[in-house]
């Protein structure tokens, strides 16, 4: 790779993570074509990118930024390096499910809101809700109020509808 191809994809990789809710930096040794391939697919199929970046470029898009001390993530061989742009535990969950499938799959560390995760960070984020998941339990709550509200107003008027229906039944059997 040529001094102007380097500079130009640390430019693009440092405003793809300036641009991603959160990623997660992995070690895919020990993979084979197809499982890398299986999980770049399934990685795409999400809407998660993946690239694979050698350290020492890695590095330098790190350099200088908030979330520096993720350098310590980029020992030994290349790292996958997935971007989560929507959903920052979207991401991390479909990462740590791969690493069950795929025992050879490891996480070393991620980013998220410009802080650095070690692996045991980027675990706890998988854990979480998603975004959507969140989404949901807020607009339950917000209508459960709205649905307790009508429950209560309904029960006395269908008690009364119960009473009056009694008395035109013992009112028709007399």
């Amino acid at each position: 790779m040529e001094r102007s191809d380097k500079e130009a994809f640390v430019t693009e990789m440092q405003g793809a993570l300036e641009g991603a809710a959160g990623t997660v930096f992995v070690d895919y040794t020990g993979l084979t074509v197809n499982q890398v391939n299986a999980v770049r697919a399934r990685f795409r199929e999400a809407g998660i990118g993946y690239r694979v970046v050698k350290n020492t470029l890695m590095t330098r898009v790190l350099a200088g930024a908030a979330y520096e001390d993720a350098i310590k993530c980029l020992k030994g061989s290349p790292t996958g390096v997935v971007i989560g742009y929507e959903d920052p535990v979207a991401a991390a969950k479909l990462t740590f499910d791969l690493a069950k499938e795929f025992k050879s799959l490891k996480v070393k560390g991620g980013i998220l809101d410009n802080q650095a995760l070690d692996s045991a960070g980027t675990e706890a984020l998988s854990k979480m809700p998603s975004q959507r998941e969140l989404q949901a339990a807020v607009v339950s709550l917000a209508l459960s109020p709205g649905s307790n509200l009508i429950g209560q107003i309904k029960s006395p008027a269908g008690r009364i509808v119960g009473a009056i229906e009694k008395l035109i039944e013992t009112k028709e059997a007399s």
